[in-house]
């Protein structure tokens, strides 16, 4: 078995700062970036989203793989199948994929309707450039076959972005925050750890902060099942799942 570095506890100040970084970075890129980008160029909104989505999604995972290497550990995959807790999955840790799936799908739509009280607060307003999709109603306001205002019929090439971006969105984020974060936030909060990490995950989503109350359930809950397993595949197979369906949504309209 790999013997890896001892790992240093991650408290509440380095906790909140990276949690104001990651954050930011997603806010300036979606309320910042990608409506300049749309107003200059003159495309789609889609086209803009896809790139600052996929840069900054990347940027996650690639920290995630930094911070591996941050502390010392040898290059290696059980090294950092180790570290980042990417154990076998056994019959019990599938039914408890199983069951946080049930809980943050059953928890996003069933608390769905208070989007739309958050986004009557001027804090939570969305932008004026974001499409509908991905405003308070969500999916509900989308039309089959167009995402974000743009046509996908025959547009391959949105279909192969946006499964690149949702690799990188789902490794990235669970590797930072359940595989590198937790184990060392964990040797500072104890075992109220997953109260810490499923907030800042659940409030690192401020470019859609009407989404807070219906995401802040299943991410706490995540969040202790991870920890109480020990095993970082649990979120990464609940979340790929979860945000699978609007890559369904994408390729049923590029097919056509």
């Amino acid at each position: 078995m790999t013997e890896l570095r001892t790992l240093k506890p991650l408290s509440w100040r380095p906790s909140l700062i990276i949690f104001l970084i990651i954050a930011s970075m997603l806010y300036v890129t979606h309320y910042v970036l990608i409506p300049a980008y749309t107003a200059w160029s003159g495309k789609p909104y889609l086209v803009g989203y896809l790139w600052g989505w996929v840069v900054t999604v990347g940027l996650v995972f690639a920290a995630s793989l930094v911070a591996f290497k941050s502390e010392g550990h040898p290059t290696s995959w059980q090294a950092f199948s180790a570290r980042f807790r990417l154990n076998r999955l056994n019959g019990q840790d599938w039914l408890w994929t199983l069951a946080i799936l049930v809980v943050a799908a059953g928890a996003y739509f069933g608390l769905s309707f208070t989007a739309r009280w958050l986004a009557a607060l001027p804090i939570f307003a969305p932008h004026p450039a974001l499409p509908p999709e991905l405003g308070p109603d969500g999916m509900a306001s989308a039309i089959p076959g167009v995402l974000f205002g743009m046509p996908l019929k025959g547009q391959w090439w949105v279909a192969g972005v946006y499964l690149i971006g949702w690799f990188l969105n789902i490794f990235g984020e669970e590797f930072f925050y359940r595989g590198w974060l937790l184990p060392r936030q964990e040797l500072a909060f104890g075992k109220y750890v997953w109260l810490v990490n499923g907030t800042m995950f659940t409030f690192q989503h401020f470019m859609q902060p009407w989404n807070f109350l219906a995401i802040w359930p299943g991410a706490l809950f995540m969040a202790y099942v991870v920890q109480r397993r020990r095993n970082t595949w649990m979120g990464i197979v609940q979340h790929g799942l979860m945000n699978l369906a609007l890559f369904v949504f994408v390729l049923r309209g590029v097919i056509g």
